[in-house]
């Protein structure tokens, strides 16, 4: 299981292993910018060819060290989770990047969880030193605010599809959780 806390301001996961079901294991994030945190900032940035380039620390360090003139061309995104709060949530919507440019947000949303993903499957394979062969073994779950309509709850399903972590929009290996009912099971299992 990789539980991904797809957060507005800051993002992580945790997995457990189905050889150690009551180890939850968590991740670190900053270590090659001198941080340690459990989360990393919830920012993705495109080159100037729309391409998916950094995601948290790293994003936020690459966005910061590009010269102004350049920077211009980049598309960075911050704080763009609840852009689907309060709208019609679409598969073609656009979200505005800082500089005022948009890219689709489906694009943003599952680019962000790509990276989660690969990110995932990576630690997951130094910590068992083992390659998850059957990424159909994995059951995701995706952390959603409960106030969310349910058309911004299936945005986020496509975007996990087009993420790659399931192969149909019916897959009953993607759970999307409420925020306050993960955090209730987790009070419990304190």
């Amino acid at each position: 299981i990789v539980a991904i806390d797809f957060g507005t301001s800051y993002s992580g996961y945790c997995f457990s292993l189905a050889s150690g079901t009551d180890q939850i294991r968590q991740v670190y994030w900053g270590t090659e910018h001198g941080l340690k945190t459990p989360k990393t900032p919830t920012c993705i940035l495109f080159n100037q060819k729309q391409e998916f380039r950094k995601f948290g620390y790293d994003a936020v360090m690459k966005y910061k060290s590009l010269p102004s003139s350049e920077a211009d061309n980049w598309y960075f995104f911050q704080n763009f989770k609840m852009k689907l709060y309060n709208t019609v949530a679409t598969s073609g919507m656009e979200l505005k990047a800082s500089n005022g440019k948009t890219l689709p947000a489906l694009t943003v949303f599952s680019e962000s969880l790509r990276y989660l993903k690969e990110h995932a499957l990576n630690t997951i394979q130094e910590a068992s030193f083992q390659t998850v062969y059957d990424q159909e073994e994995i059951t995701w779950v995706i952390t959603v605010p409960a106030i969310w309509s349910a058309a911004a709850r299936q945005f986020m399903r496509l975007a996990a599809k087009e993420a790659g972590l399931i192969s149909d929009m019916i897959s009953e290996k993607l759970i999307i959780a409420l925020e306050p009912e993960a955090a209730s099971l987790w009070c419990k299992q304190l």
